[in-house]
């Protein structure tokens, strides 16, 4: 059965899949089975708690949440984008590492 799951190649693909997830789901997508992407080895809600017990935990903060948003939106890490300040190219990095060591640990993430 995991045969049909394609597994992600890092955190930042984990993010921009959580992001486009999230996108489909304001537009209407009702379950997984829906998305038009690839099936992959976790549940939206997997990833959700993740953020969530790592914002509880102070290991991210709003800011890290706010920059990690606003290029999940553009589908693009800060670092390629000359829009991007340094501050944010810092704090997604900050960010995706720990997200990273999360991922990890919960076997998303080989």
């Amino acid at each position: 059965m995991l045969d049909k799951y394609e597994p992600f190649d890092n955190a930042e693909e984990v993010w921009f899949w959580f992001c486009n997830i999230i996108e489909y789901s304001v537009g209407g997508l009702r379950s997984r089975t829906d998305f038009p992407g690839k099936m992959r080895p976790c549940e939206i809600g997997d990833i959700y708690m993740i953020l969530k017990k790592m914002h509880f935990q102070d290991h991210i903060t709003n800011r890290h949440l706010r920059v990690m948003s606003r290029w999940g939106k553009y589908q693009i890490p800060p670092y390629y984008d000359r829009r991007a300040k340094r501050s944010e190219i810092r704090l997604w990095e900050e960010a995706i590492r720990c997200f990273d060591a999360r991922l990890r640990q919960q076997g998303i993430l080989e």
